[in-house]
């Protein structure tokens, strides 16, 4: 399943006094079974679009195309977006109100009127996804749980759907290190099993560790688009519109300056050992002679 915007553009409160517009001609494909990240500062529109690809905004222009059909098109089924496209906010375990895990689950399963063994099974299915398969977890309260065990509350009820695309927007915002790498890993783990990925992100590192693609917004419109190898190879750049970059791309950039050569474009962490690892040996053996 692909989704393609194609030329989108948002305005809020259009003929206001407030008028906005948060993205701007704005033309990108989601694959299926990449792992996307949308980076940029806060404002430059990326969780605007991101509302757009499950078509809970509606474009001011242009259009979203999901398997080539318009979804706002007068006939098209928006549930089937829904169904396909799950969306998870940021701080989504605002949005836990059942009494137990497992109604909250359910909830959106049991609006598209499954029968209820069906029901059951996408919950206990989305709890075991989520790490909280446990005896017992499914009929505890969300509000007794602790704030990573409830964010992953509120991602299983995406999961209970069933979507083909996750959309996240920034999933490990204000967790801890270790529920931020447990939920971090959960979503590599997600995507590993096939689905496809779309991450808001302004935490470089994290794109550098999971993204096989990242878009780059700027004043609500595309900046850079490509692998995240060529997009941190314009380090500057990005520091120029705000952005930060990996840490070992920091690095690099020091060692760089400081005229170490044959280091390469490194962004990742086992890329930076196995160069150093390889320099330093080429360095000790060089010394021998």
């Amino acid at each position: 399943m692909q989704v393609i915007l194609e030329n989108v553009t948002h305005t809020y409160q259009p003929g206001s006094p407030f008028q906005a517009t948060a993205i701007q001609h704005v033309s990108v494909a989601i694959h299926p079974g990449e792992f996307l990240a949308l980076i940029g500062h806060t404002g430059s529109g990326k969780s605007t679009l991101a509302q757009h690809i499950n078509g809970l905004l509606k474009p001011t222009e242009g259009r979203v195309l999901l398997d080539g059909q318009d979804i706002h098109q007068k006939g098209f089924d928006k549930r089937e977006v829904r169904r396909k496209v799950g969306l998870v906010f940021q701080y989504p375990e605002h949005q836990l109100f059942e009494e137990t895990v497992a109604k909250d689950v359910a909830f959106g399963p049991k609006n598209l009127g499954l029968p209820q063994a069906e029901i059951d099974e996408r919950v206990q299915e989305a709890l075991r996804k989520v790490g909280l398969g446990d005896p017992g977890m499914a009929e505890k309260s969300p509000f007794e749980l602790s704030g990573g065990q409830m964010r992953r509350v509120a991602m299983a009820g995406v999961l209970a759907m069933r979507p083909e695309i996750l959309v996240l927007d920034e999933p490990a915002a204000g967790l801890d290190p270790q529920s931020r790498e447990e939920m971090l890993e959960m979503i590599a783990g997600l995507h590993k099993q096939g689905s496809t990925i779309v991450m808001v992100s302004h935490a470089m590192d994290d794109v550098a560790r999971f993204a096989t693609r990242a878009v780059v917004m700027e004043q609500g419109r595309i900046a850079m688009e490509g692998t995240p190898e060529e997009i941190f190879a314009h380090g500057e750049e990005l520091e120029k519109m705000g952005l930060d970059v990996p840490s070992v791309c920091k690095l690099g950039m020091r060692l760089k300056e400081l005229g170490v050569e044959g280091l390469g474009d490194m962004f990742r962490e086992e890329q930076a050992l196995a160069t150093l690892t390889a320099l330093w040996k080429g360095g000790e053996g060089h010394g021998a002679e």
